[in-house]
């Protein structure tokens, strides 16, 4: 008799292989136990790639939201939209709000109207009138009107507002660039629209205004008299009634019908009257004197408009900055500040001072607490702890400084010394917009790694266009050496 064989039960699976059922049950545990694991492993790293991304987010969109910082500009750049002339001062001196390039378009005809436009391909979003048409000013030539807008600060659940200075006056740049008055105001008006869709909330006359500032609820239109003093009025934004009426002193030099450098500035809740005279004076919200009068060598403000600049002595090469800032007591720094044209606040309490050799000084001491080893040139760049500016000791090159210790992080060589650089950034590379080499038909924009330099990407710049460079979160490009913006870029 011959061995008896035990039968054994088989199962088939997908890959042909069989399986002894009798060995069923210890393999399955095993692979349930192994997908298991597998499965918490797979749920921590989506979860982890989902913060991850969430952080990424919240980060670009916390930049997005810093003055002269770009969208994601890859090597893909290329033009978007071509800018008509009509358009160009909404570029150039228009707002950004709510997604949309918000400025005054003046037509073949002279008539005037507040646009909003699409920055991702200029198309027309909405388009409100502001004025009829104006045979001088369409005449174009050298004229320019004041007619401007400006957006309304208000709080976050308000609607989004904007408000235009709307006046029948005409300026001419003359001689020695000195800026005239052709065609005196002889009435304002501020019209508020909303952003979202142009719809008029008010139109309200005005006193006869060049320029104008607001601040919540309330507008504040400025005119410099004969002699260069100055004549501000504020009223409600809305209901247009008078709040409080300002004229400042005759100034002690005569600017004789020069009104360059007049503004009207808003400062948190301050009212900055700059006369022509190279006069500054702050008024409190309610029209007060919040700070006397001072003469300065040159006014400026920060990217963010929290603060102004007030240079002094510069002259008389003893140069001075006072730091104006509301709800702070002035401050005072040894030299010229250099400008920021981005600035994360990575470096709080360091101010950076303009020289051969940049240096930085304590913001609230004025000290020294380092000089570049190199000699630097601005605007400047901070992000991340780190100054990005070029340097003069070799041709086109960056120099990452440690802001801290003013130690190099990196340098890199980008171009040669007949071409002009222009720092800007999207806060995930260093960009450069260089203008043509010799021999070469166009510029270009380069793009490098913020922490080590190295260079990621160069493209040229569509149509043979010379520069890139920055208005606002917008990158454009232009021709000639002082270029005007031909074309908006971005990537797809």
């Amino acid at each position: 008799m011959g061995p008896t064989r035990r039968m054994q039960q088989v199962e088939v699976v997908d890959d042909d292989h069989l399986i002894a059922a009798a060995d069923g049950p210890r393999t399955s545990g095993r692979v349930r136990r192994w997908v298991a694991v597998l499965l918490v492993v797979t749920l921590v790293l989506a979860g982890a790639q989902l913060v991850l991304a969430a952080r990424d987010r919240a980060t670009s969109a916390r930049f997005a939201q810093l003055p002269g910082a770009l969208p994601p500009v890859d090597a893909d750049v290329g033009a978007l939209w071509r800018v008509d002339e009509a358009d160009l001062e909404v570029l150039t001196e228009g707002v950004e709000v709510e997604g949309g390039l918000l400025g005054v378009r003046t037509g073949g005809d002279g008539a005037a109207s507040v646009v909003s436009l699409d920055p991702r391909t200029g198309a027309e979003r909405w388009s409100t009138p502001l004025t009829d048409a104006d045979t001088v000013l369409a005449q174009r030539g050298a004229r320019s009107s004041v007619t401007s807008c400006l957006q309304v600060p208000e709080a976050d659940d308000a609607e989004p507002l904007v408000a235009c200075l709307v006046s029948d006056a005409l300026l001419s740049f003359g001689i020695r660039g000195r800026l005239t008055v052709t065609r005196p105001p002889t009435t304002s008006r501020v019209v508020v629209v909303d952003a979202a869709d142009g719809r008029v909330v008010a139109d309200r006359t005005a006193p006869p205004a060049i320029a104008f500032a607001v601040l919540p609820g309330l507008v504040a239109v400025g005119l410099p008299g004969h002699d260069g003093h100055a004549e501000v009025t504020a009223q409600d934004l809305l209901s247009g009634e008078v709040l409080w009426h300002h004229s400042s002193p005759r100034p002690a030099v005569d600017p004789v019908g020069d009104v360059s450098g007049f503004e009207v500035v808003a400062l948190d809740d301050l009212v900055a009257v700059v006369e022509v005279g190279s006069n500054v004076t702050l008024l409190a919200a309610d029209g007060t004197v919040a700070r006397e009068r001072e003469r300065y060598d040159r006014l400026s403000q920060d990217e963010a408009a929290t603060r102004l600049e007030v240079l002094s002595g510069y002259l008389a090469f003893k140069p001075v900055t006072t730091i104006v800032q509301p709800g702070r007591a002035d401050r005072r720094i040894p030299g010229r500040l250099v400008t920021r044209t981005v600035d994360d606040g990575s470096l709080p309490g360091i101010e950076l001072i303009e020289g051969s050799r940049m240096q930085a000084r304590d913001a609230t001491t004025g000290d020294r607490l380092w000089q570049a080893d190199r000699h630097t040139s601005g605007p400047v760049l901070v992000l991340r702890g780190l100054v990005y500016c070029t340097s003069g000791d070799s041709p086109g090159e960056l120099v990452a400084f440690d802001g801290r210790s003013g130690s190099v992080v990196w340098s890199a060589n980008v171009g040669t010394y007949d071409q002009l650089a222009r720092l800007m950034t999207d806060g995930r590379v260093l960009l450069v917009g260089l203008t043509p080499a010799e021999g070469e038909a166009e510029g270009s924009l380069a793009a490098f790694a913020l922490a080590d330099g190295e260079r990621l990407w160069r493209v040229p710049l569509p149509d043979g266009l010379d520069a890139a460079w920055t208005l606002g979160h917008v990158l454009v490009a232009g021709d000639d050496a002082d270029p005007t913006v031909s074309v908006v870029l971005g990537s797809p």
